[in-house]
């Protein structure tokens, strides 16, 4: 990317300050959801927290020290590293592209420049071998790794606040009873998928041990939705992307619904934090700009633009369909903020079908840092969220 003079780099701080913070008042998007035609509005916007005065500097959880809270930019000197990022919906990953585009640029302004992002399946080998800077983790992969003594890390931000329920069916299974005997895809044995899943059956009245044929998957959702479509399985667990495949050959939407998950955010290793205490709230400052800019529609066209054209990607029918949009992007967190009570229910969630440790809430919560991520949104003008040092246990859960 192409050096800039001092004077052009604060022209282009006015610029993004103005691109991420005036034009950030996204509240929530609206998404249909469940059988029965409704509508539910989640709302992933800044918490109405008190404001606190930060000192000069700041004490990571970890026992490192952050950039001073409070400066316009949380600056670092990072490049020519690996990103971790295993998720393939083109939406969910645009803001690492769209804040290395030479349009916006979000990650040059705070030093961060020229990264790869590598797509691994399972990112803990990766981040524990040191070949991941930062990655991202679904929430309960992470904490597990960390309680076993796996993974040496911290989360240091959330940027998949939601979880999608969509259940699709092939033609000629409609309706919940249709579905009797029927096989059901539920994805990879022991992953969130397969609770995910379970507990869409239950909803529609359906018994997954008794009512269907609960078929394990091999391979990645786009493999299910081949299954599905050429009649191995008669429905599965899905993704919005894949609803309009799914309908366009005649299946239906068993079921859609959203709920409020902190599934997934971004790790770091203690050493890769400790070499750079900086980075954290560097990285955050600009994710959260790139990643509202692409929760915006009026962005659409050149986000499309910057995707395809600066960086090549291929963008499949789904990305240009507005329910996918919606549904993705509600997926996307305003703020890389979560609430810790919403953590606590999703690991509740997920701890019967053994993701994590039935006990891992009265442990988490060490293993999540988010001093960067108040620096962050400090210096973008924002309430702090989560509203307390979760290393303390003092949750400030009445701001929320």
């Amino acid at each position: 990317m192409t050096e800039r003079t001092p004077e052009e780099r604060k022209l282009l701080l006015s610029r993004r300050r103005f691109l991420g913070v005036s034009g950030m008042a996204l509240g929530g998007l609206a998404v249909a959801c469940g059988t029965s035609g409704t509508d539910t509005t989640t709302t992933t916007a800044a918490p109405a927290s008190t404001t606190t005065t930060a000192a000069a500097s700041s004490t990571t959880a970890g026992g490192g020290t952050t950039t001073t809270a409070g400066m316009a930019t949380p600056m670092t000197s990072v490049t020519g590293f690996t990103v971790g990022y295993n998720n393939p919906n083109r939406m969910l990953r645009a803001p690492l592209y769209v804040g290395q585009s030479k349009k916006l640029g979000f990650f040059e302004e705070v030093g961060i420049t020229d990264f790869t992002i590598n797509d691994a399946d399972d990112p803990v080998p990766p981040t524990v071998g040191g070949t991941y800077h930062v990655a991202l983790f679904d929430s309960d992969v992470l904490f597990d790794a960390i309680d076993k003594g796996v993974l040496d890390a911290k989360m240091i931000s959330v940027n998949l606040g939601g979880q999608p329920l969509i259940l699709l069916a092939r033609e000629g299974f409609d309706t919940p009873e249709k579905l009797k005997g029927a096989r059901v895809g539920g994805g990879r044995a022991g992953q969130v998928n397969e609770a995910l899943c379970k507990y869409m059956l239950q909803q529609l009245g359906l018994d997954w041990e008794n009512d269907v044929q609960f078929t394990e998957m091999t391979g990645g959702s786009n493999d299910w939705i081949q299954a599905l479509l050429t009649g191995q399985i008669d429905a599965t667990i899905a993704f919005s992307r894949h609803i309009p495949l799914v309908t366009d050959a005649g299946g239906s939407v068993l079921y859609n619904d959203f709920l409020n998950a902190p599934q997934g955010g971004f790790a770091m290793t203690s050493d890769k934090m400790a070499e750079d205490p900086n980075f954290a709230a560097a990285w955050n400052y600009a994710y959260i700009q790139a990643q509202r800019w692409v929760k915006t529609r009026d962005n659409f066209d050149d986000l499309v633009s910057i995707l395809s054209d600066e960086f090549g990607i291929d963008l499949p029918d789904a990305f240009f369909d507005e329910q996918v949009w919606t549904i993705d992007g509600t997926i996307l967190t305003q703020d890389l903020g979560f609430d810790p009570a919403e953590m606590d229910k999703w690991m509740d969630f997920v701890s019967p079908f053994g993701n994590v440790a039935p006990d891992i809430n009265t442990r988490w919560r060490t293993f999540v840092d988010p001093s960067g991520l108040h620096v962050a949104q400090e210096a973008l003008g924002l309430d702090p969220n989560p509203s307390a040092d979760l290393s303390t246990g003092k949750e400030n859960l009445g701001n929320y």
